[in-house]
């Protein structure tokens, strides 16, 4: 309703973090930029009663087909997550292959729940099934790294430093490497996402921070920054009942990510974040969607086990506007940009991904860059198929010394692994039988700084890489 590396520095437990309610840190963090920009607070409340429009006009060009008349053609979104973890956390994520896997898994899941393809979308009641809508955005793992060399979507680094909130709630630590995260690549041309711990918040889920709270958009945080944080333990979606998960399997089908990426592309939760209020009452605000119904607040939980509407959810404390009634098939606890349970969302409306079309498939939208990059899903030339399958990472790179070799011993046997200087001296020599679980670390701290390789050979082909000591 339109309203208003050493591994093992950092030993914890983790993998299974019980949270009692879906929590999402972007009403935070736009609550640290009012208390400190009250004039940006108030642009902000003016772009949430624009959204509408912007779906309505979004729409307006469909129909037109002046949308069709131009040569735009768009491709899926390139995703680069950086996953930044404890030696401990790496274990329950099981490690670089199991990493491999969430990334991939998450890839699918946001393909199928912004695209009308999620197969539990035969749990929207009737009345609802006419507002479900594909928004025909796609994503992809990017392939190429900003620099052009190949990379499988993803970067880990071990670490032992803790992430807070920051100045402005986007956990700004995790976004740059010169103080324990990792760098944006080119927010232009990639969707970023940070796989952290909350370590001041642990029963954080996620916080997104889109352009429009950025300085391009006359806001207070760095261009840089924009992007996504999720729980490392949050993301993707579960594939064995042993895989660790925050929320005992709660939150275990993606769906934090679908969420936090919907933030990202300017949508708002369900009920406006305006507390218990309904949008006619004093203080009451909305999503500024039209088609989302209002709600009181959050919901939380298996909203499905408390249906009562035939065809549609169920009433709140915002059910009449006096004689109106303005839930006709409910409030939207089955959406998306709700607090309910992964298994109890399902769809996004019709003005919702009006909404986010408009900001990415529009020629004019704030994220339409994001989708002109097909170039960065393809592999280099020179990658062949061994290293595509192999999943091999070394890190960190640069090193001070100790590096760690990862790859996915499910696809590849390694026969051998060697450490060759710029001349082709041999350094290092390691024996592929005795490595277990597709990782073997190697201590160069007594050699040069300088430039060395690192040769896997693998029982279909071999890989070399270039390291650096420094």
């Amino acid at each position: 309703m339109k309203k208003s590396f050493l591994l093992g520095a950092t030993i914890m437990v983790c993998g299974t973090t019980l949270l009692a309610q879906r929590k999402c840190g972007i009403v935070n963090e736009k609550q640290l930029i009012a208390a400190k920009h009250p004039e940006f607070a108030a642009k902000l409340e003016q772009r949430k009663t624009a959204l509408q429009n912007e779906s309505d006009n979004y729409y307006a060009e469909q129909v037109s087909g002046s949308a069709q008349k131009t040569t735009t053609t768009y491709s899926p979104v390139p995703v680069i997550f950086h996953v930044i973890v404890t030696s401990a956390q790496l274990t329950a994520l099981g490690g670089t292959a199991g990493v491999a896997k969430r990334c991939d898994s998450q890839i699918a899941v946001l393909n199928r729940d912004y695209n009308r393809k999620n197969g539990d979308s035969t749990l929207i009641p009737s009345g609802w099934k006419s507002l479900y809508k594909s928004s025909g955005i796609k994503f992809g793992s990017a392939h190429r790294d900003p620099a052009g060399h190949s990379t499988y979507g993803y970067e880990i680094k071990v670490t032992s430093t803790n992430f807070t909130q920051g100045t402005y709630g986007d956990y700004n630590g995790a976004k740059h490497t010169s103080i324990g995260g990792l760098d944006a690549w080119d927010v232009t041309q990639y969707l970023n996402i940070w796989c952290i711990n909350f370590s001041d918040n642990p029963g954080l889920l996620g916080v997104a921070t889109p352009k429009a709270l950025t300085v391009s958009a006359g806001g207070p945080i760095a261009d840089a920054n924009m992007g996504v944080c999720v729980a490392y333990n949050a993301f993707g979606k579960r594939v064995l009942a042993t895989d660790g998960y925050a929320g005992s399997g709660v939150y275990d089908l993606g769906r934090t990510a679908t969420h936090e990426v919907g933030h990202f592309f300017e949508l708002h939760h369900t009920w406006g974040d305006d507390g218990t209020n309904c949008p006619w009452n004093s203080g009451g605000s909305d999503d500024g969607i039209t088609d989302t119904p209002p709600e009181t607040d959050a919901h939380y939980g298996n909203a499905m086990a408390t249906y009562s509407i035939a065809g549609g959810t169920f009433y709140d404390g915002c059910k009449m506007n006096g004689a109106t009634l303005m839930q006709p098939i409910g409030i939207p606890c089955l959406d998306f940009m709700d607090y309910t349970d992964d298994k109890a969302m399902q769809m996004f409306t019709t003005g919702q991904v009006g909404v986010m079309a408009a900001q990415i498939l529009s020629t004019t939208g704030e994220n339409f860059t994001l989708s002109q990059h097909p170039n960065l899903l393809l592999w280099p030339a020179e990658v062949t198929d061994v290293e595509k399958n192999s999943r091999l990472n070394i890190f960190p790179n640069p090193s001070n010394g100790i590096i760690m070799v990862t790859f996915n011993n499910e696809a590849e046997q390694l026969t051998k692994a060697t450490i060759v200087n710029t001349v082709g001296q041999e350094i290092e020599k390691i024996d592929g039988a005795i490595v277990k679980n597709g990782e073997f670390s190697v201590d160069l701290s007594g050699l040069s700084k300088g430039i060395y390789f690192v040769t896997c050979n693998f029982t279909s082909g071999s890989i070399t890489r270039k390291i650096l000591l420094q």
